[in-house]
């Protein structure tokens, strides 16, 4: 009887453990299937966010919309998803739209330093600018930044609108050319601010740097033409100047220098 008793308590134990371990191989591949769930859904929302920003930047605006949309509906919380989607609303000039899901992005990360950067431009655009500030900081204390250059350009310029913020704008500008010396956008920057603050010298050295790593425009020769002329070196003035009628004729930096008679006589 005993012998009988301790073979069921024995089989009971048996089917017991086997019981637990079937309950951990199915929670082990449920766990497992779940996973596989969300990497797919990770993907698929990568997918989606991509192929928004490719029809954002050809500014298909209805395909874009779509596409995000689809990935918003399988996370409404993915931070680059929700980046996107401000950057559509933003061209659409939906305001209050591109800002709602511009903090939903930074909300959802706030290590994402693309989001901060566009959110800082939104924020300068409408005069925000200490605000914007801010968030430009943001994205460029990430190490892992991978344009940085970026956001200390759009940050420079930001400032530079501001009256009397050179100052403040060439510390960004200087980040930009750390990163990049060859920069034409950062150097054209310097060179004004360096002008515009008496410095001609300086302002001659960024111009200078800025034609052998960019093209001539109107601007910038016209920049040049005034930097030459307050540093009283007539035969750069006059190349310049030269410069300026030969490929700019019509442009309104041409009438600006007639006006000047110095200029238009060592320019003729």
């Amino acid at each position: 009887m005993k012998h009988h008793l301790a073979q069921r308590y024995f089989t009971g134990i048996l089917s017991l453990s086997l019981v637990v371990v079937l309950a951990l191989m199915l929670g082990a591949c449920s766990t497992t299937a779940s996973r596989e769930r969300n990497a797919k859904n990770v993907k698929l929302v990568d997918i989606h966010t991509q192929l928004a920003t490719g029809h954002l930047i050809r500014n298909q605006l209805d395909f874009a919309l779509q596409e995000i949309n689809k990935a918003l509906a399988l996370n409404d919380n993915d931070s680059q998803a929700n980046n996107i989607m401000a950057l559509i609303q933003a061209r659409l000039r939906n305001d209050g739209e591109t800002e709602k899901f511009f903090r939903k992005s930074i909300a959802a990360n706030d290590s994402n330093p693309e989001a901060h950067n566009n959110y800082a431009v939104f924020l300068c655009e409408h005069g925000r600018v200490n605000e914007a500030i801010k968030h430009f900081d943001v994205a460029l204390a990430n190490a892992l930044y991978k344009t940085p250059e970026k956001a200390s350009l759009n940050a420079g310029l930001c400032l530079k609108s501001r009256p009397l913020a050179g100052a403040s704008a060439t510390k960004y500008f200087r980040y930009a050319l750390s990163v990049n010396p060859q920069s034409a956008q950062a150097l054209y920057n310097m060179a004004v601010i360096s002008f515009e603050s008496g410095q001609s010298l300086a302002a001659r050295g960024y111009i200078q740097r800025y034609f052998e790593v960019s093209k001539d425009t109107a601007e910038s020769l016209w920049l040049a033409v005034r930097i030459e002329r307050a540093l009283g070196a007539r035969d750069a003035q006059a190349n310049y100047a030269l410069r300026l009628r030969g490929k700019f004729p019509a442009s309104a930096e041409v009438k600006q220098m007639s006006k000047l008679t110095n200029t238009k006589i060592t320019g003729e």
